[in-house]
């Protein structure tokens, strides 16, 4: 039986290779981790930085230090890689004179001492709730009042606009256009978009003004030519002929517009009137008499009397704006 055991024993063995152990170069660090408190991990560092500076001291060194230090600290585990510790060793190592290199080292030591002194002795900051009642203070001031965040419509507005983005980069991308080309195509959008939003409006604009140039049109316009006549009959009654007069010539016109002989434009001259009217010579004539009338009192101040009202008042009644029946007599 045990003659068959080691007959297959042998015959299995050379399917299964045995790995050799190879002994730690005498060049390379020690391989894996070493776990260190805090004041260990100072230690270990004061240790490097005051380690003597022949080749063999700094080989040596360089072969104790592991792959990266863990460092515990209570609650709280660091990593801490050697890397750049050991290679620096290895320069000084193969050229002492590389005092830049020394030098870089120990201002790094340094820095990781105090970082541990740090980590130590940690400083003594607010806790969460005095920071959040110092935050809430400076949120009631004056100039926060007035400050909100963006809505619910900002943020849908916002994803939606990004949606968009992306996809049109998308598109550019797959179409192969350069960044500069889709630059200059979206400028372009946007120009015609702004173009199209003027036009828009002014399309607009210019339908409105129709509109209501059409309404102004088509609203009758109310007669005055009763107004003037009274206005004439009672400064005439109170003796102010030169008033009575000028309303007689307003009156006039203002019977030829509701005649639709002369158009409604009181900013137009007595003379502009009469050229008007030259198509209508029997209301030119009637007009023109009292127009010479009114130009010579009202503009030349010349004194108005009881015959000039006569003459204005016949030249009303000619118009008709005036009818003989209820002119009132005037006083001799």
């Amino acid at each position: 039986m045990r003659s068959a055991i080691l007959i297959l024993a042998v015959m299995i063995a050379p399917w299964f290779p045995c790995r050799a152990q190879t002994p730690a170069s005498a060049n390379s660090p020690a391989s894996g981790a070493s776990d260190l408190d805090l004041q260990s991990y100072k230690s270990e560092l004061t240790r490097i930085a005051g380690t003597g500076k022949t080749p063999g001291e700094l080989r040596e060194l360089r072969r104790s230090l592991p792959e990266y230090w863990t460092v515990h600290d209570g609650s709280r585990i660091y990593q801490v890689s050697t890397k750049e510790i050991s290679d620096a060793l290895a320069q000084i190592e193969h050229d002492p004179k590389k005092s830049v290199v020394a030098e870089q080292l120990n201002a790094r030591l340094r820095a990781m001492q105090r970082h541990a002194d740090a980590l130590a002795h940690p400083g003594v900051g607010p806790t969460y709730a005095e920071s959040e009642q110092k935050l809430k203070r400076i949120l009631e001031r004056g100039e926060f009042q007035d400050a909100a965040g963006p809505s619910t419509w900002d943020l849908a507005w916002a994803r939606i606009n990004r949606w968009i983005v992306e996809h049109i980069i998308r598109l550019l991308r797959m179409l192969h256009i350069s960044e500069k080309t889709g630059n200059t195509i979206a400028w372009g959008v946007v120009f015609l978009a702004v173009v199209l939003l003027f036009y828009m409006i002014y399309g607009w604009l210019t339908k409105a003004s129709k509109t209501v140039q059409f309404r102004a049109e088509a609203e009758p316009m109310k007669s005055d030519v009763r107004q003037w006549v009274q206005e004439a009959l009672a400064a005439a009654d109170r003796g102010d002929f030169r008033e009575a007069v000028h309303c007689a010539y307003w009156a006039s016109v203002a019977h030829l517009e509701d005649i639709r002989i002369l158009p409604r434009d009181r900013a137009r001259t007595p003379r502009e009137s009469l050229r008007i009217l030259e198509q209508h010579p029997k209301e030119q004539g009637v007009l023109q008499a009292i127009t010479r009338s009114f130009e010579l009192i009202w503009y030349g101040y010349r004194p108005a009397s009881a015959t000039d009202w006569a003459g204005a008042k016949q030249q009303m009644e000619k118009m008709g704006c005036l009818q003989a029946s209820i002119a009132p007599t005037v006083p001799s």
